[in-house]
Order: structure tokens, then C-alpha cells, then sequence
């Protein structure tokens, strides 16, 4: 019987074998212990865990968004006694502060406007829309977000919510530590790389690129987002940067058109709410077949195991060095390593952290 049919049949795959099988795949103590690392913060939302990879790895750093929880705690004792209360914000943030507000009898579940959310909860608890909360005004609310933290206040205040039941203004300390993608020493350079920028977002990571080796060949620069592709434009054109090939397109398992987020800024996504379409493309049917590909990155905000069905023959033919975000997805820390190994057995693994918050985890495969 194959492994993966042993599996479903033990009703194990997904499960704790899995995760014992990638652990044992991984080249380093470092790599093991960021693994498992983000699998418990995953599991209990506690960040003591990102504390430790920071404090091991990147002790130049400050801990991990200690303001944010120590603000959430301020939140907490300072909301009225006799009303109940929402977080206003079902991500990021609403995850890292829920252990503040967990045993808080007065709360009640979330507000968000993803419909996903509404139908399926977040966390155990349930979720509310907009239009539901701004219908009852008799919640105290938490904004338990960063970034839209104003433009949410706005929408409760044109929507008649009392000032004065709003709560929140959390501070985001992110702090990043040093080369991400390229710094580690199992990183090899050849002497002539052929490069895959996937959500190049501000055309950075490329440039970076063309620093650290010796020559650069080609780049196939991706990037969705219209704001975002146009500032690659003019990065291409300001650095006289001729060896990129810029898509404005997504990278997927097959061409088509998705749905996506655009927010003019390295957060854009694929989402089944957006209001933007575009083009996604499989990087198999981009890549010229002259070119040996040395090199892929996938930083696309949870799109990545897509992305990497699409590059499948890409990687078989050249086996290039990849360098995976591994954060956005809880499943990305399993379905991932497994993907990839499962395509070429001879990779080597690796885990490397780059933040003192719980982003920018990188999963690395390299040719012995």
C-alpha cells in the first residue's frame, strides 16, 4: 500500500504523522525548532512561541508585538462592566489578541465583513456582519485590527455608533530581521540565474536579486495588483533594469481569471470577495524554454500551493532553489513541504524566520 493511501486509511493524513514526517525532513535544529515553534503559537495563539524563534535567532529584535497585548489588556479593563463587547476584525490581530479577552464572559464573537467568516465562525466563536452590528448599537466594540483601523471607526461613526463604545488603536511594532530569501548559507548562487519574482510586489526582492549574484540573466517578475505593477514599471525603467520580463498576472495551478483584493500594497491578495479580477497564469506556460529556471520565490499571501502546482513542471526539469512563504495558511506548514518533497525527494529542506511578529516564515528546498 502507498504511504498516502496508508495514511487516509489511518485517518492520519494532515495529522500528527504528517507533521513527524516533515520534522524529520528538516536539515537543522534551527529549522526544527521554528517549525515547531509556529505550530504551537498556531495552536494556542500564545506568542511566547515567535518570542522564542526571535530570541534564539534574531536577539537584536524587540519581542513580539508586546505593545499590541499589553494595549488589548488596557482595552480589556477599561470597557464597561455591564456591556457586552465585539472585536471588530477577524485576522491577524483579532487571533493575537483573543488569549486577552478568551475568558472575558462579556465577549461575544467577532465583526467582519468576509462572508466566509459569517457562515463558519472564527476561532469558535461566531461572527457578525457590519450591516448586524451597526443594526443594535448596544455592543462596546474592539477594533482588533492595524490597517484599517480608522476606515472601520469612520464606517461606525456614519453608521451612528456611539463614539464612545468604539475601543481600540493597537500599535504595531514589526521589526524584520536581515536577508530574507537569499542570506542563509545553503543559498547557492550559479553563475548565471534565471529568477521568479512571484508577487514582486515593489520589484525589491528582484533587485536584490541582481546585488547578490554574479549575473542575473533573466527575471520573470509577477505582480496582480494595477497600483503595485505600475510601480514596478517605474523601478524597472528608474534602475535601467532590462533583465526583467515584468506579468501583470497571478501565478495559479491553471490559467483562468480570480477574483482578488487589491490594496496597493504587499497585502493584496486572491479573495472570493474581491472586487478586482485578474489574470493568473501556471509559471510553466511563462517560462521560455531556453531558460534553466535557478531560482523561485512565492510570497503571494496564501496562494502559494497554486502557485507551485502550476510551476510542477518547472521544477521537475530544473529543480531551482525555492524560497516558499509558509505563514499565510495554517495548512501551508504541512501541505507544502510535503508538495514539494513529494515532486523531487532529493531537496533538502530548511525553515527560516525573518520578523519579530508572526510573519515572513520562509520555507527553503535546495539541491544537495
Amino acid at each position: 500500500m502507498k504511504e498516502k493511501e496508508k495514511k487516509e486509511k489511518d485517518g492520519n493524513s494532515g495529522g500528527v504523522q504528517d507533521i513527524i514526517e516533515i520534522y524529520n525532513m528538516l536539515e537543522d535544529e534551527q529549522s526544527k525548532e521554528i517549525y515547531l515553534n509556529r505550530l504551537n503559537w498556531l495552536i494556542s495563539g500564545n506568542v511566547k512561541y515567535i518570542d522564542d524563534i526571535v530570541a534564539s535567532y534574531m536577539p537584536w529584535l524587540p519581542p513580539h508585538r508586546v505593545n499590541i497585548l499589553r494595549h488589548a489588556a488596557e482595552i480589556r479593563d477599561s470597557l464597561p462592566k455591564d456591556r457586552k463587547f465585539v472585536l471588530y476584525g477577524a485576522g491577524a490581530i483579532g487571533k493575537e489578541v483573543l488569549p486577552i479577552y478568551r475568558t472575558d464572559r462579556r465577549l461575544i464573537g467577532f465583526c467582519s465583513q468576509a462572508k466566509a467568516q459569517q457562515e463558519n465562525g472564527y476561532l469558535g466563536y461566531p461572527v457578525m456582519s457590519p450591516e448586524e452590528l451597526l443594526a443594535r448599537k448596544d455592543l462596546s466594540v474592539v477594533i482588533s485590527t492595524i490597517n484599517a483601523f480608522e476606515e472601520i471607526r469612520q464606517i461606525l461613526k456614519a453608521g451612528g455608533y456611539p463614539e464612545d463604545q468604539i475601543y481600540g488603536g493597537f500599535e504595531y511594532t514589526w521589526c524584520a530581521g536581515f536577508g530574507q530569501y537569499f542570506a542563509p548559507d545553503f543559498i547557492v548562487f550559479e553563475d548565471e540565474e534565471v529568477f521568479i519574482d512571484v508577487g514582486c510586489f515593489d520589484l525589491e526582492t528582484s533587485l536584490e536579486m541582481r546585488k547578490r549574484c554574479r549575473h542575473l540573466k533573466k527575471v520573470y517578475a509577477l505582480e496582480p495588483d494595477p497600483d503595485n505593477y505600475e510601480t514596478c514599471l517605474e523601478k524597472k525603467l528608474q534602475h535601467e533594469f532590462n533583465e526583467v520580463e515584468l506579468l501583470a498576472a497571478g501565478a495559479w495551478s491553471e490559467r483562468t481569471v480570480l477574483c482578488f483584493d487589491a490594496t496597493n500594497s504587499g497585502h493584496s491578495r486572491i479573495d472570493g470577495d474581491g472586487t478586482t479580477s485578474i489574470s493568473a497564469v501556471p509559471i510553466d506556460e511563462i517560462v521560455d524554454s531556453s531558460d534553466k529556471v535557478t531560482m523561485i520565490k512565492l510570497d503571494i499571501e496564501g496562494a502559494e500551493l497554486e502557485a507551485l502546482k502550476g510551476a510542477r513542471e518547472t521544477i521537475l526539469r530544473h529543480k531551482p532553489k525555492l524560497a516558499i512563504c509558509i505563514y499565510h495558511k495554517p495548512e501551508d506548514m504541512i501541505d507544502i513541504p510535503l508538495y514539494i518533497k513529494e515532486l523531487v525527494p532529493e531537496y533538502k529542506l530548511y525553515v527560516r524566520h525573518y520578523t519579530n511578529t508572526n510573519d515572513e516564515t520562509v520555507l527553503y528546498a535546495v539541491m544537495p
